[in-house]
């Protein structure tokens, strides 16, 4: 990699954290539950990745993780290691998405990728709910197939779907900026 491309990837990348930081203030202190809130921070990691590849998405996600769980995250470290999970998907897109195959192939491979990401999350949910604070195992039983898994399912799919439609025109004026 050149050096004029290291530069411009530290640029997009910073764009993006900055994106994502912008979004997770704004979008979220807006509650959908009691403990989930409106949360688009995932889209400038995933365009990231569509832009410039797997190592950018997972800097981003990296970097905004950290700097949430430092100054506006409720959840702290625990919240980093929640939102780094994350990574599955970012890996996953970056995998299927520019592959040469048939639609299907990449919409299957990309779901078993979001679909791991969510069993993993929601296997650490479990345990940091009920380990740190302290809520008992009946209520999170209650709530993780009904609610949890639901809502980040249906967040990380549309995420990813907004980013999708979003690569080309984002390509298109980044080609222009060049």
């Amino acid at each position: 990699m050149t050096h004029k491309r290291k530069v411009i990837n530290i640029v997009y990348n910073s764009v993006f954290i900055i994106m994502s930081l912008i979004l997770a203030l704004f979008f979220g202190k807006i509650s959908i539950f009691p403990f989930l809130k409106l949360d688009f921070s995932d889209l400038p990691v995933f365009l990231a990745t569509l832009i410039s590849g797997a190592s950018s998405g997972i800097i981003v996600l990296f970097v905004v993780s950290f700097l949430r769980s430092l100054m506006f995250s409720s959840a702290g470290w625990i919240g980093f290691l929640i939102r780094i999970t994350t990574v599955i998907v970012v890996i996953g897109l970056d995998l299927f998405w520019h592959k040469k195959m048939k639609m299907l192939y990449k919409v299957l491979g990309i779901s078993f990728f979001v679909i791991l990401c969510l069993a993993v999350k929601l296997v650490l949910n479990y345990y940091f709910w009920i380990n740190f604070f302290g809520i008992s195992p009946g209520v999170i039983n209650g709530m993780l197939a009904t609610i949890i898994l639901p809502y980040n399912l249906l967040k990380t799919t549309l995420m990813l779907i907004i980013s999708i439609f979003l690569e080309k025109p984002l390509k298109k004026l980044i080609s222009l900026l060049n």
